[in-house]
């Protein structure tokens, strides 16, 4: 009824996997091009993949090329497309007269971009070229799901080169692979990437911890953000000459420290803040310090949604994670089944707004 195609038509027709030999030697070296390419690229890429055969090809989006060639028309479906660049397509919404649109589209394109430049430009990312790791096996690639999760671009000994979270490791995957060609960190995934290993999260949060840890515990040659970070600065309590209790933010070089920052500012400014508070509560320097020693000794389970997952906090820090929502509220299975990870000024930070955020979702542990 969609199509018209009937059943007698295609009788004699071969089946998809008859005809993939055939079909990659057809495509061998193309691109592949169509009116919001990813839409039909998936069904391509779901043909091959259910036929357990390996595909790719690199990709051009006729949307995205007139939104760039022609900012002005405002609109880019192919029907309009089609009136405004003088495009013939006798049988709207047909296979082949669609295509055969499409492919005018592209040359109305082409003409307007006769120096290729904005084709070419890698910011824009019309063209998607997609080169491979020379000893990355493709079925890896391929196979990447379109889910939340950690990646890990691995060497030939399976260390960590890159670390990385996603929202849809395919598509991030996918851009390492596809841009910034001429960069250092690209040239030396293409030789020494031999692996790529994922791990799926129910949301963004826990995928952001989990990439934190482990490139904290890695250190990976092409990560470069997390390693300027460190808990390089402590409060700390003194009693001076005179018998007062005393507040100082310093280096937190050994054990003492009652919290733990990964700059001098953000230490002072918990310092002042905590200091209003005190005013404000009336509380003595000893109820105070004892107020941080008993904040500092609670572990808190904060669960998340919808039993999306749960995170482990100790002395206001994240130390431990869970994927699913068959947790016990007990802290000794807690710490022997959560994923286990190390805090950092990022994580720390994630925590204090999380447990301020989400105060109905914190449970005390004891």
């Amino acid at each position: 009824m969609l199509t018209g195609i009937s059943n007698e038509m295609v009788k004699d027709a071969p089946t998809f996997q008859e005809f993939i030999p055939s079909l990659q030697r057809a495509l061998e070296g193309d691109i592949f091009v169509a009116h919001s390419v990813n839409f039909d690229y998936s069904f391509i890429e779901a043909a091959f993949k259910s036929a357990g055969v390996s595909w790719r090809m690199d990709k051009l989006c006729t949307v995205k090329y007139a939104r760039a060639m022609f900012p002005e028309l405002g609109r880019y479906s192919l029907a309009f497309l089609a009136r405004e660049l003088a495009v013939e397509n006798d049988q709207p919404h047909r296979a082949l007269s669609d295509a055969l649109c499409a492919a005018g589209v592209l040359r109305q394109c082409l003409i307007a971009d006769y120096d290729l430049k904005k084709l070419n430009d890698p910011n824009r990312g019309l063209l998607r070229r997609i080169q491979l790791p020379d000893h990355l096996p493709l079925d890896q690639f391929t196979s990447l799901p379109a889910a939340i999760g950690v990646y890990q671009f691995l060497d030939a000994f399976h260390q960590p080169l890159y670390i990385g979270k996603a929202k849809d490791l395919k598509k991030r995957v996918t851009q390492h692979f596809s841009t910034e060609q001429g960069s250092t960190k690209f040239q030396r995934l293409m030789k020494e990437c031999h692996h790529i290993t994922v791990e799926r999260f129910p949301n963004e949060t826990l995928s952001l911890v989990y990439e934190d840890h482990l490139i904290r515990k890695h250190w990976p040659p092409l990560n470069k953000a997390q390693k300027a970070q460190s808990l390089k600065f402590g409060i700390y309590t003194y009693t001076n000459g005179r018998g007062e209790l005393q507040w100082v933010t310093k280096p937190s070089n050994g054990p003492g420290a009652l919290r733990r920052f990964g700059s001098y500012v953000s230490a002072q400014q918990w310092l002042a803040n905590f200091k209003k508070e005190i005013e404000n509560q009336g509380w003595s320097d000893q109820e105070a310090l004892h107020h941080v020693v008993q904040e500092n000794e609670k572990s808190l389970l904060l669960a998340f949604p919808q039993g999306q997952g749960a995170l482990l906090l100790e002395r206001g820090a994240i130390v431990g994670l869970y994927k699913s929502d068959d947790y016990l509220h007990n802290l000794d299975w807690i710490r022997e089944n959560f994923i286990p990870v190390q805090p950092s000024p990022t994580t720390n930070a994630m925590a204090k707004k999380m447990v301020e955020q989400l105060p109905d979702h914190c449970i005390e542990l004891s």
